[in-house]
């Protein structure tokens, strides 16, 4: 009975603080990013609103919702996996119960199936919302931009 009561106590210490991580937004921004580097499309997921808004890296349209989010990366991590994330010019400004993040992104990644590692870089650009006491995002964009023309090459 003993320890039934100490697993007991232990669930709802872990319960605690899964409910209180993202209890402000850099513990959200962090939540994010321990996610991504463990390669966990669950604990990413749980980083947004019910009614978030996700324009994925790998994908043109929107996606709504942490069930979207979740598919988005499992599908995302069923060829890839992280190796390493990092921000740069990275800004956060909080204004109430509304935050702002954008800046610069660099993942490291390799082929799930083997082969050489490869590196991502983009800028990304959120937005947080404080819900019933816990920082979630509601609006999220990461895109990598264009290659730059050649110089020397043919305008249309």
């Amino acid at each position: 009975m003993r320890n039934k009561s100490h697993l007991v106590a232990l669930m709802l210490a872990i319960a605690t603080v899964t409910v209180h991580a993202n209890d402000s937004p850099k513990a959200l921004q962090e939540a994010f990013l321990a996610a991504l580097r463990d390669n966990d499309a669950q604990g990413l997921a749980a980083c947004y609103a019910k009614d978030a808004v996700n324009f994925p890296l790998d994908a043109l349209v929107q996606t709504g919702g942490p069930e979207a989010v979740r598919a988005d990366w499992e599908r995302f991590f069923a060829g890839n996996r992280v190796l390493k994330i990092e921000l740069a010019q990275d800004h956060l400004e909080v204004h109430g119960d509304t935050a702002i993040a954008w800046g610069l992104f660099s993942l490291l990644m390799e082929p799930a199936e083997g082969g050489e590692a490869v590196e991502m870089t983009g800028r990304y650009m959120d937005v947080a919302r404080n819900i019933d006491g816990q920082w979630l995002y509601v609006a999220d964009h990461a895109s990598v931009p264009l290659a730059a023309p050649e110089s020397g090459a043919a305008a249309d």
